[in-house]
């Protein structure tokens, strides 16, 4: 049975997913901004469509800077640091260590990632509906 996504024309967002016989009357016209569009089985609200295509959103995504927020939200605050490397001064233990240690060993280096090479496919340009489907040198008129 065929998938349909409800697809915004400028932001390619996938508003509403559902079987051909759970689709819902919308404006056609030639400035309609929503549009019925056939999509993969597996297309979920974590997909988009751009350039006629259903993008799942990690596809398109800088993991790099991804790891990096990880890795400073995992450090944590630098007030709360210090006050580990203050308690292990005073107490003679190794807290701040091993925390630093713990996260080093638990998550992802940014710098071990390929850095990130946006695929122009697979970014909305201006002019165009999500729909429709790449074309090469394309012009905004």
């Amino acid at each position: 049975m065929a998938k349909f996504a409800l697809v915004n024309r400028f932001t390619g967002n996938l508003t509403d997913i559902c079987n051909e016989a759970d689709k819902f009357e919308v404006y056609q016209g030639a400035d309609a901004e929503f549009k019925w569009c056939e999509v993969p089985d597996d297309t979920t609200y974590d997909h988009y469509m751009v350039n006629g295509v259903v993008i799942h959103r990690e596809d398109n995504e800088d993991l790099r800077e991804d790891a990096e927020v990880t890795r400073r939200l995992a450090y944590g605050d630098v007030g709360e640091q210090l006050d580990m490397i203050y308690r292990d001064n005073v107490n003679g233990t190794t807290e701040w260590k091993d925390h630093v240690a713990n996260i080093k060993a638990t998550t992802t280096k940014p710098g071990d990632i390929a850095a990130f090479v946006q695929d122009e496919k697979k970014i909305q340009l201006e002019g165009r509906n999500a729909w429709d489907p790449w074309v090469d040198n394309w012009n905004n008129d």
